[in-house]
């Protein structure tokens, strides 16, 4: 599990499964460099062009997948408690603050793909020579 806050909010992400992971990177390609730019670095004009060009060239349904599958994992701090962003069937946001604001929704997502991704890019150079066989 990862914390982080936003807008004076806590959320933590959890992990998706692998093979939800392989779909969500598939349909998220133009957007996952920008967005870890966007966390590494802050959200400067050069970056948050690069976040509107990615998101347009996404297709809704892509989009919708990607967000439903990153807001599926999130819990937000309330008092003590730690409730699911979207209902147990991942149909509906329980939050009115995330529901109606699409900014929020997709600086949750971009901190959900670097919890899920980051660390897959820092292995993938290893995993390519000599942290993985392969077959001759």
């Amino acid at each position: 599990m990862s914390e982080f806050t936003i807008k004076g909010v806590t959320y933590r992400s959890g992990k998706m499964v692998g093979r939800t992971q392989i779909h969500v990177l598939r349909r998220a390609a133009p957007i996952i460099e920008p967005l870890f730019r966007s966390i590494s670095s802050g959200l400067t004009p050069e970056v948050s062009g690069m976040v509107i060009q990615g998101l347009g060239a996404l297709e809704d349904e892509k989009l919708d997948y990607i967000l439903d599958r990153a807001l599926a994992v999130v819990q937000k701090k309330e008092g003590t408690g730690w409730p699911s962003l979207m209902s147990s069937d991942g149909t509906r946001i329980m939050f009115e603050d995330v529901r109606n604001d699409g900014g929020l929704q997709l600086a949750i997502c971009a901190n959900v793909l670097y919890v899920n991704y980051y660390p897959l890019f820092l292995d993938a150079p290893s995993l390519l020579n000599g942290g993985a066989s392969f077959p001759q």
